[in-house]
C-alpha cells in the first residue's frame, strides 16, 4: 500500500466501504497527484497532435 494511504480511516455502509477520513496532508498530496495525472493526460494530447490552438486574440474578443 502507498505510504499516502498508510493511516486512513475508512468508514462503513451497510457493511460496505462508504467514505475515507484522511488527514489533510494526504489529501492534497492525493489532489496534487491527481491534477498532474490530468496534465500528463494533456501533454500526451499534445503531443498525439489533437488538441488545436487559436489566436490569443480571438481568446481576449470573447473573454470581452
Amino acid at each position: 500500500m502507498p505510504a499516502i494511504l498508510e493511516k486512513l480511516q475508512i468508514i462503513m455502509k451497510n457493511g460496505k466501504p462508504n467514505a475515507v477520513v484522511l488527514g489533510i496532508k494526504k489529501y492534497e498530496r492525493l489532489l496534487e497527484m491527481a491534477e498532474d495525472r490530468e496534465d500528463l493526460l494533456e501533454l500526451r494530447k499534445i503531443k498525439r497532435g489533437k488538441v488545436s490552438f487559436g489566436k490569443l486574440e480571438d481568446y481576449i474578443a470573447r473573454s470581452v
